[in-house]
């Protein structure tokens, strides 16, 4: 296995370097970085695949290439270097730690130079240290599908609020959750849960599916969870979840990202198309969760049917491009 660690400390040099010389010939880039071409190639190509949540297309970094000069857009967040609290310090050690690494070798050195980085840093902040371990952090432990259910099943007889955290794969983002269990079921396949959710917006019923909940725990301490209406019925919910009908969606995906593409869907059809790209049909509820769907991959994927789909994609574009951000 090659040493990564060269390659990481150059593609973090990489992008300030371009941000702040915006138009650098290509030779000239080659000659900072010692590189060659092929290196320099795949370096680029490498950065357009970075990027921040909630990975719209804006969240991405950008590398055009006009003639010999290379410029770069949203990179503001790749300016300078981050600024780790202890506690997030602390997580990225924990995190490191549980990684399967080899006892020694180029994997290994690169994660032991990263954890004494971060300690220096913390270190000349002020902020603490990871050898002292300032704080504690309990670390999610993977709890089975039975174990889920055991745990709601508890919260909805003895009418308990449950807290879990929540994945919502319209947005691709994870949420604590605190809510009153009423109830849980099939539907189509998918365990559900329901409840009540006093912090949403607006607040009201809502259904979880049990597969993209960790982390439950059921509150006992406190008030119990508030009953659910007289007129509630379990069956009659857990058949509205969800759309009526459903279509098929076809995805381009370039081939900078179509081997992770590929991995990503290997549950669904996946094509080879020109040019290295894949082609993936998936079936879909809506033509809004389609548009969400696509935008997390940037300008990497293209809609190519349905048409509806292509028009939700274009309008949720146009809305971001109108928004008082981007004036």
């Amino acid at each position: 296995m090659s040493n990564p660690v060269p390659r990481l400390r150059r593609l973090l040099a990489i992008i300030p370097l371009l941000q702040r010389r915006q138009g650098i010939s290509l030779q000239e880039l080659q000659d900072t970085l010692g590189v060659s071409k092929r290196e320099l190639k795949g370096d680029l190509d490498a950065i357009m695949l970075c990027g921040v949540p909630p990975y719209l297309p804006n969240d991405y970094i950008s590398v055009f290439i006009d003639g010999d000069h290379v410029t770069v857009e949203y990179a503001d967040h790749f300016a300078r270097p981050a600024r780790l609290s202890l506690r997030e310090a602390l997580a990225l050690r924990l995190a490191i730690e549980r990684l399967p690494l080899p006892e020694d070798g180029p994997l290994a050195d690169a994660a032991i130079e990263l954890l004494d980085v971060l300690d220096r840093v913390l270190r000349k902040s002020g902020q603490g240290s990871l050898r002292t371990l300032e704080g504690r952090i309990e670390t999610a432990r993977d709890q089975g599908l039975g174990e889920r259910l055991a745990l709601i099943d508890e919260a909805v007889a003895e009418k308990r609020p449950l807290e879990f955290a929540y994945f919502n794969a319209s947005k691709g983002k994870v949420k604590l959750r605190r809510v009153s269990a009423w109830g849980r079921g099939d539907h189509r396949g998918n365990q559900y849960f329901v409840a009540l959710d006093e912090q949403a917006d607006p607040p009201g019923q809502r259904h979880f599916r049990v597969d993209r909940m960790t982390q439950l725990r059921v509150v006992r301490d406190g008030a119990p969870g508030a009953p659910p209406p007289a007129e509630f019925n379990l069956d009659d919910t857990l058949e509205k979840i969800g759309p009526r009908e459903t279509f098929p969606l076809r995805l381009r995906f370039k081939q900078a990202i179509a081997r992770v593409a590929a991995e990503d869907h290997a549950e669904f059809r996946v094509e080879k198309a020109p040019g290295g790209d894949i082609v993936v049909e998936m079936t879909v509820g809506t033509d809004p969760f389609a548009a969400s769907y696509a935008l997390q991959y940037g300008e990497l994927v293209e809609i190519l049917e349905p048409t509806k789909a292509r028009g939700a994609l274009v309008d949720r574009l146009k809305e971001f491009l109108a928004s008082p951000k981007r004036r």
